[in-house]
């Protein structure tokens, strides 16, 4: 196919698109079925291309499909399977984790240690294994908004775990040549940790073995907040740094020929993919890399836009997955952008305009996917990137590189240098991590949906094509209009009609969000935090509510309510105050609980009003002059119209408080009922249900949770009243979209097929 010299990327495009299209559904799955179509007919001129097109987006489509399993129940009817490991033996402080590969598919296995010193004799990649224990299903979303661990294990053909605590539940024997290599590596880690200062190691590890584990959550974080994050994936910077400085050293020093040069950085190309743990931004930097290298003494050179396509397909080919891995869709996009960025750089002679210009079209080519990911991006990041990525890239990683091979040559120097490195190093990243401050600004615009993307991507295109002929003007015009496609989308919530009660799914606790129409007011009533046993107790905050108010384009809250204490309904909120700005905080005047924050809180009781915007809250519960001595007695209960119905939160109150309400006369018929303290057999008494007679109860508990909740005897009690039950322990999360005065109530596992 000497024809598609130097268009290789548009069959591999389609190629692409196939695989895209294969994940669309309804009306977004026709709009790109009409685009692929239009793309397509533009070479209805060139019939053996328009061919050659058809068959690689067809093959796309097939190739890169989500994959599908029975693997599950299929592992169900076995006690015990055989497989082999085709994963490393990955080893933490709490467990020992390997896929295993057998007959009915690949299924992860995790041993939980009893204490750190437990090892793993024999379990190593390629031994054939004897497995002994149930087969689960792994962890799925069960919010809007949150990641899919089982969704993310699918695309890598697992679909199931098998957990063990017994080494005698996994028998294996032999090994493959691959695990020696994972011996090597890791032995040579143990090495470099032991001559290098700990400050230093920290970073070899992330920067030359690819394992970012060490670095500290806040500074992850950071570096994901100011768009950083590609200089702690090992990609195209890192490989692209290595091979040019291995080949000055070589070359231009002298030390070897072109061709000696050229043939050792082949042989270092796969050692170095190797050590860095083979990450798909490395594997494709590393093909690149070898192609490069093999091709550049053929007469007729080879586009580069052609190597990267190669490089694609290969990859894709040989590993679907590899379509749904972020690191690939990042390497490849911004590559691929950057190399239409060429010509433009040619318009410019210094080499800090250069910089910039390659800082800009890298985060605006990732722009759209990354807010589709992450829901946020910061506006102040390409300053900066423009100020990190020469510091990393000149100093640090090529510092690192010097420190990897003095510790395997010259221990003692390279202690003494590593030591150097730490204090200087860490300076240079809390004076960042300190001007930062000055520009943080996050925009968030929420989960932005495909058929934007496709909308910014073709004016980006638009951008980069006059800015490369030198039409400034109809440039700028399209990057104003790359701006209105986020500025539209962030936008669309105060223009619209609809709004939304969520019961978030946050295990074993409460917290509802209510968006009003037309983003008038949000409102979010109880913040749950993690079991009080659970030592990470940012898990619920960033694992649930965070990532579900990021998704709907949520930072401020306009009020917040507490109604008690208790962990299961207050233990996200120092981290929710953190990440979002929360206008007026409403307590009972019995809250005992102190938070360090300059939010305003006010106590309200029985009788009082909470007015958010035109929305009114009533407060039923407590009266300011009973203090019943217990949190969940003396929690807020709230009385609202909400889309058209009648709603009654009623925090963890017992039937002896429901009782004392009723008899006050301070409600009456309600249509939908927030069951009180999850469903308890303590709460729900019949009295409340004859005076309030609701439609719809809805039931916030943990998923097999240790105390039974809901209990037997409430949900017998709610469906002798023709109550209609959703709970999130079935459902997951449970939303209300309404418009004017009706809605419909939906849940995130399909109701009919919710899971016990």
């Amino acid at each position: 196919m000497i024809f598609l010299r130097g268009s290789w990327h548009i069959p591999v495009l389609a190629f692409v698109l196939g695989g895209v299209l294969s994940i669309q559904e309804g009306f977004t799955f026709l709009v790109f079925v009409f685009i692929m179509l239009y793309w397509l007919i533009n070479y209805r001129r060139h019939l053996l291309f328009l061919f050659i097109l058809f068959l690689f987006g067809i093959g796309g489509y097939i190739h890169l499909s989500p994959s599908t399993s029975s693997f599950y129940p299929q592992l169900l009817d076995h006690e015990s399977r055989k497989g082999t490991i085709v994963s490393d033996v990955t080893e933490t402080a709490q467990s020992i984790s390997m896929v295993v590969k057998g007959e009915e598919g690949k299924f992860l296995v995790r041993f939980l240690k009893e204490n750190e010193n437990d090892f793993s004799p024999g379990w190593k990649h390629g031994a054939v294994c004897t497995v002994k224990g149930k087969a689960e299903p792994l962890d799925s979303a069960r919010n809007p908004g949150q990641f899919d661990y089982r969704a993310y294990m699918a695309d890598k053909g697992i679909h199931a775990q098998i957990l063990i605590n017994d080494e005698a539940a996994l028998q294996c024997e032999g090994e493959s040549w691959t695990s020696h290599l994972y011996d090597t590596r890791k032995q040579l880690k143990l090495t470099v940790k032991d001559r290098v200062h700990p400050g230093t190691y920290i970073w070899m590890e992330a920067l030359i073995f690819g394992d970012t584990g060490l670095i500290d959550a806040s500074t992850v974080e950071w570096f994901r907040a100011f768009n950083l994050s590609h200089i702690l994936a090992i990609s195209g910077l890192h490989v692209g740094l290595t091979l040019g400085g291995t080949y000055f050293l070589l070359y231009r020093t002298g030390l070897a020929t072109k061709k000696q040069s050229k043939l050792f950085l082949l042989l270092l190309l796969p050692f170095y993919m190797f050590i860095s743990g083979g990450a798909p931004s490395v594997m494709r930097a590393g093909v690149m890399g070898v192609l490069l290298i093999f091709t550049s003494s053929f007469q007729k050179k080879i586009p580069l836009t052609d190597i990267l396509s190669f490089t694609c397909l290969f990859l894709l080919v040989s590993s679907p997955s590899y379509f749904y891995h972020l690191g690939f869709q990042f390497s490849f996009l911004v590559t691929f952008s950057l190399l239409l960025t060429i010509p433009i750089l040619k318009q410019y002679e210094s080499k800090w305009m250069q910089s910039a210009v390659i800082g800009m079209v890298s985060q605006l080519s990732l722009l759209a996917l990354q807010i589709h990911y992450f829901y946020e991006f910061q506006p102040f990041s390409l300053w900066m990137n423009m100020i990190a990525v020469p510091y990393f890239s000149f100093f640090v990683i090529p510092f690192l590189m010097i420190l990897f091979i003095l510790s395997l040559l010259v221990p003692a120097l390279c202690s003494v240098l590593s030591r150097a490195f730490a204090i200087v190093h860490e300076s240079v990243l809390s004076f960042l991590i300190a001007l930062s401050k000055y520009l943080d600004y996050p925009w968030v615009i929420g989960e932005l949906p495909p058929i934007y993307i496709v909308v910014y991507i073709c004016f980006f295109l638009v951008v980069m094509r006059n800015w490369e002929l030198k039409k400034n003007v109809k440039a700028f015009t399209a990057s104003l209009a790359v701006v209105f496609v986020l500025v539209f989308y962030s936008s669309t919530p105060y223009f619209s009609k609809e709004g939304v009660v969520t019961m978030l799914d946050v295990g074993q606790g409460d917290s509802f969000v209510i968006e009003l129409p037309y983003r008038k007011g949000v409102v979010m009533i109880d913040a749950a935090g993690p079991p009080i046993f659970t030592t990470n107790k940012e898990k619920t905050a960033k694992e649930v509510i965070l990532p579900y108010l990021q998704s709907r384009g949520i930072d401020h809250i306009d009020a917040l309510f507490i109604t008690h204490e208790d962990s299961d309904h207050s233990g996200s909120i120092p981290f929710i105050l953190e990440a979002v700005d929360v206008d007026r905080m409403y307590v009972s005047p019995f809250h005992t609980e102190k938070y360090e924050s300059e939010v305003r809180v006010e106590r309200v009781s029985a009788e009082q009003s909470v007015w958010v915007g035109d929305h009114e809250f009533r407060v039923v519960h407590p009266v300011i002059d009973q203090d019943h001595g217990d949190p969940n007695d003396n929690s807020l209960v709230l009385d609202s119209v909400i889309g058209g119905k009648r709603w009654l939160f009623t925090g963890d109150i017992s039937a002896p408080i429901e009782r004392e309400i009723v008899k006050r006369n301070r409600i009456g018929q309600k249509d939908v009922l927030k069951v009180a303290h999850h469903g308890s057999h303590t709460s729900t008494s019949e009295e409340l249900l004859k005076r309030v007679n609701p439609k719809i109860g809805l039931i916030s508990a943990g998923l097999d949770n240790r105390y039974g909740h809901p209990h037997e005897e409430v949900v017998e009690r709610l469906t002798e009243h023709g109550v209609v039950l959703l709970q999130t322990n079935r459902h997951g999360a449970v939303q209300y979209i309404f418009s004017g005065q009706s809605g419909t109530f939906s849940t995130f596992f399909p109701y009919n097929a919710s899971r016990e």
